[in-house]
């Protein structure tokens, strides 16, 4: 057994007691699935499967039928290289704008000790009392727990007061592009078990430790989203997401240099960088122009004026990113940047992060995991923090399939069976 595809589990009941665990990242350009199996208390990889991310947009789905056909393809490679058949998966999703708020609920204990059911109680409160129309509680988690306004507490089970606070931390997602996708995996024959915030999930996986709890930033730079996570206390503490990403980047280079989008994901991908060198000036490139598909025009560009596009689009990222996430609750001690996703291979992108936000920066990767089933780790990060997820215990509450809103996708899973059986 490959040692480097073992993730170590800390020793406490299972999450779930799905056999095998599988975990599907969708993306705007990808999707991922990875399938383990769990050896006492660790997660052994077993299988993973990478497909380009047919009709999404900002990771919504806006062609449900070429997103079904992704889904069951990378589903299928995962399951035809781990040998076995998967039912259920812990599904991770980019889209429909998440963000934070902070809801506190008290509870009356009358003297008497806290259960282990009252903090449950209590997001469950906070959950309810936070959904609204057109959105949706994927995440709640307990932020700060006191007893009659004294101490914070880490855990407070167990101790006797009158009254239990506790400041819930929500993420929430607009709800119809959330049910979308339920409905398009439920289509595939699959169950969801719970759904996982993206940024949340690539913290997860790349965190250390000591980052997590110290505090950290982790920014997420997706093809069209680009998600921000602010972690703490060793929990998520804020997360927001941006309706831009890499594919914008493409789609500057691409007008800009008058070219088609694949010849600009090309030269974005070979020669793209957010920093000046003293040699782009003297290096030429050979770019094909919009024209005849068999004989196009070629015209001659020196690559300083791929940094000319590309930087500026990717400061734009960085500071609007920075504008929406609180900065100023990050201790002197947790200021570090983590920075994650596909659009993160740039060319000097740490340095240019590292002046924005005003904090030493460094490019985040799955730790679990090498080469050894995954090939592309950088591709695999929000998976890995699926699976991570799936196996740990982060003392909340996250929309799954015991959502009352479960019969609703299944509605809409049957309503669009019979439009494609009838028309």
């Amino acid at each position: 057994m490959n040692m480097s595809n073992v993730i170590q589990l800390p020793r406490h009941e299972p999450r779930t007691r799905a056999e095998p665990v599988a975990v599907l990242d969708i993306g705007t350009s990808k999707m991922c699935c990875l399938i383990a199996r769990r050896r006492g208390d660790r997660l052994e990889l077993q299988g993973g499967g990478y497909q380009l991310a047919e009709g999404l947009r900002a990771g919504e789905i806006v062609d449900a039928e070429a997103a079904e056909a992704s889904i069951l393809a990378v589903v299928h490679e995962a399951e035809q290289q781990a040998g076995r058949t998967v039912r259920e998966i812990v599904l991770g999703i980019s889209g429909g704008r998440p963000e934070s708020v902070v809801a506190t609920v008290d509870l009356e204990l009358g003297g008497r000790a806290v259960g282990p059911g009252d903090v449950t109680h209590a997001l469950a409160l906070a959950r309810a009392q936070a959904r609204s129309g057109g959105v949706e509680i994927v995440h709640a988690l307990p932020v700060e727990i006191t007893l009659d306004s004294g101490q914070r507490l880490r855990d407070a089970r167990g101790m006797v007061g009158e009254r239990l606070r506790i400041a819930v931390h929500l993420v929430r997602v607009a709800s119809a592009a959330l049910y979308n996708l339920l409905a398009a995996i439920e289509r595939c024959h699959l169950d969801v078990a719970a759904v996982i915030a993206a940024p949340y999930a690539a913290g997860l996986a790349s965190l250390s430790e000591d980052e997590a709890t110290f505090g950290a930033l982790v920014l997420d730079l997706g093809a069209g989203v680009t998600g921000v996570a602010r972690f703490a206390d060793g929990r998520l503490q804020q997360l927001t997401s941006l309706p831009l990403g890499a594919q914008h980047v493409t789609q500057d280079l691409a007008f800009g240099l008058s070219t088609g989008r694949a010849q600009a994901e090309r030269l974005k991908t070979l020669y793209g960088s957010v920093l000046p060198r003293a040699g782009d000036a003297r290096q030429h490139l050979e770019v094909p122009c919009l024209g005849d598909p068999t004989q196009p025009p070629v015209q001659i560009v020196a690559r300083g004026r791929l940094t000319e596009i590309i930087r500026p689009r990717v400061e734009e990222i960085f500071q609007l990113a920075r504008a929406r996430i609180d900065l100023n609750r990050l201790p002197v001690t947790g200021r570090r940047l983590v920075l994650t996703g596909g659009g993160n291979q740039l060319e000097g992108i740490v340095e240019l992060a590292e002046e924005i936000f005003g904090m030493p920066a460094r490019l985040g990767r799955a730790r679990p995991f090498d080469a050894g089933a995954v090939q592309d780790l950088t591709a695999a990060t929000t998976a890995v923090g699926l699976l991570r997820w799936a196996g740990e215990d982060d003392g909340g509450l996250t929309f799954g399939a015991s959502s009352p809103n479960r019969d609703f996708t299944a509605r809409l899973a049957r309503i669009g069976q019979w439009l494609r059986e009838n028309f």
